[in-house]
């Protein structure tokens, strides 16, 4: 028993001096540390100091070397100068000498002439002094006090805390980040010092976005940075090797969309134009608008130089009585919806026709006014208006799966983005969610979409949607919540009456159809 009252003192004893050991050890260690940096800054600072005297006393050395060949310089022009006067003394002195004769006389008027010149060209004779100048390099003055700096590691990495993290940055906007750094306790490091490297790795051409890190000598860290393209950055920062808590971080840059106005152009094929309405783009930046009015679909080059006009009215091949969707497959074959004629039909971008299917009706594989299409994979996907749904058919045209049943009101049009469906409505004004087989996500818009007619998804998910009711362009970010509209009615340059189309060229144009104005407006990229 007494052993073990005995034990259950000791070992508490044992524990608390093996800590107070610990700690004088950490202490001490402290102190040797201390003691080096002390010693590393007298020997940093008489180094300099003795950098510094040496090259003062070259400065002056050479100041020496100048001195001596100014003085110089300065003795060869006296020399000149006396010799000058030499010369016009001696010319003096003969003319007083006697002579009367004829020959004597002209010598005379020559020793004058010759006595005029000397003076002349002792009044002209130029005499610069050298000029002497310190020239100190003011932009060192500043700098000095940072030749030599302290680093720590009292920030513990995983302590730290990121301030000013953007939730949606935009390109071109700066970025003010602030690093916080905390002690072992969590408490804030008071001073600076700490080795912080900040690297940002953008996954778009901007590649590298340099970041400059600022000491502000209170513990905290100024970090700002200006990204110049959309598209996933990695932010990374460490404190002597080690992440902070949350490090690396994945930042995701918008497009600036604020900055869209008017239109860079505007085309209408020479006024030819009936009703544009769908708009799809192929490869080699060859793209289709459907026309609605003159029941054709008008295929134009990379250069927005129309070359091609298929389709005239009627219900046969190659006839429509109302085109309206219109989309593109990986070959560049396109695809167009007929309203009336509740069919689709497959062409080359020459013209040829290729393939046509679908009926009136509701069952499976029928369609019943066909609006707005799209291509996903090796799939067409069909808006049915007036079947309240969307029709998915393989691109042989065998039927494949419904979705939307149950929630469409009136499906005007549809885009496929990040393996989800978006299906506008234009009767209950909402954007809604799919999966690609069918599942309900959600749906967004609410108070807002008039009459939505189409919809486009940008390379960041954002959504634009046109609106027929309020004649403009509305943007909803990833989540569906509203960004800006851009637009308004008119005629002018940048407003619409009733825009129909949306898409987006290979270098990110916006190209909105108007349909009653019988344009297509293109939105620069400048943005972006």
């Amino acid at each position: 028993m007494a052993e073990e009252n005995h034990s259950k003192i000791i070992e508490p004893v044992a524990t608390n001096l093996s800590t107070l050991h610990q700690r004088a050890l950490a202490a001490r260690e402290i102190d040797l540390q201390i003691t080096k940096v002390d010693q590393q800054i007298d020997l940093y600072y008489d180094e300099l100091h003795t950098q510094l005297q040496q090259q003062r006393e070259e400065l002056k050395s050479k100041l020496t070397q100048i001195s001596a060949q100014s003085k110089n310089v300065i003795s060869v022009q006296l020399e000149r100068i006396k010799t000058q006067l030499l010369g016009v003394d001696q010319l003096m002195a003969d003319e007083v000498k006697d002579g009367s004769d004829q020959e004597t006389r002209k010598q005379e008027g020559k020793d004058v002439q010759k006595l005029a010149d000397s003076y002349n060209k002792l009044n002209t004779m130029s005499f610069k002094s050298p000029t002497v100048e310190f020239a100190a390099a003011k932009e060192f003055q500043h700098s000095f006090p940072q030749f030599g700096q302290l680093l720590f590691d009292i920030a513990i990495p995983t302590n730290c805390e990121i301030k000013g993290m953007p939730v949606q940055p935009l390109v071109g906007s700066k970025v003010n980040l602030s690093i916080i750094t905390k002690d072992r306790n969590n408490d804030r490091c008071s001073i600076g010092g700490t080795h912080i490297i900040v690297q940002a790795q953008s996954t778009s051409r901007e590649g590298v976005v340099p970041v400059e890190v600022k000491d502000n000598s209170d513990g905290s860290y100024s970090a700002p940075f200006l990204p110049k393209q959309p598209g996933e950055l990695k932010l990374s920062i460490t404190i002597a090797g080690d992440h902070i808590k949350g490090s690396p971080f994945a930042v995701m840059v918008y497009p600036n969309y604020k900055a869209i106005d008017k239109p860079r152009k505007i085309v209408d094929d020479g006024g030819y134009m009936g009703k544009p309405w769908a708009i799809a783009f192929g490869q080699s930046g060859i793209w289709a608008v459907t026309d609605q009015q003159l029941k054709c679909v008008r295929v134009f080059d990379h250069q927005d130089r129309l070359f091609k006009k298929i389709g005239r009215g009627g219900t046969g091949k190659s006839q429509f009585e109302s085109p309206e969707g219109i989309a593109f497959d990986a070959g560049n074959h396109l695809y167009v919806s007929d309203y009336f004629n509740h069919s689709i039909q497959k062409f080359t971008v020459n013209g040829e026709h290729l393939l046509q299917f679908g009926c009136w009706g509701s069952a499976n594989g029928e369609l019943n006014h066909p609006t707005g299409i799209a291509v996903h994979k090796e799939n067409l996907l069909v808006a049915e208006h007036l079947n309240r749904r969307v029709s998915v058919f393989h691109l042989d045209r065998r039927f494949s799966h419904v979705i939307g049943s149950g929630y469409l009101h009136k499906a005007w049009d549809i885009a496929v983005s990040s393996n989800q469906v978006l299906v506008a409505d234009n009767k209950s004004n909402h954007i809604f969610r799919f999966t690609l087989d069918g599942m309900f996500i959600d749906k967004f818009g609410d108070g807002r979409l008039d009459h939505p007619a189409a919809l486009a998804v940008d390379i960041n998910g954002f959504v634009f949607v046109t609106e027929n009711g309020k004649h403009c362009v509305t943007i909803y970010d990833t989540e569906g919540m509203f960004l800006r509209s851009f637009g308004s009615r008119g005629s002018d340059d940048g407003q619409f009456l009733h825009p129909r189309g949306i898409t987006f060229s290979p270098n990110h144009d916006i190209y909105v159809s108007d349909l009653n104005n019988r344009r297509i407006h293109v939105f620069s990229s400048s943005f972006v």
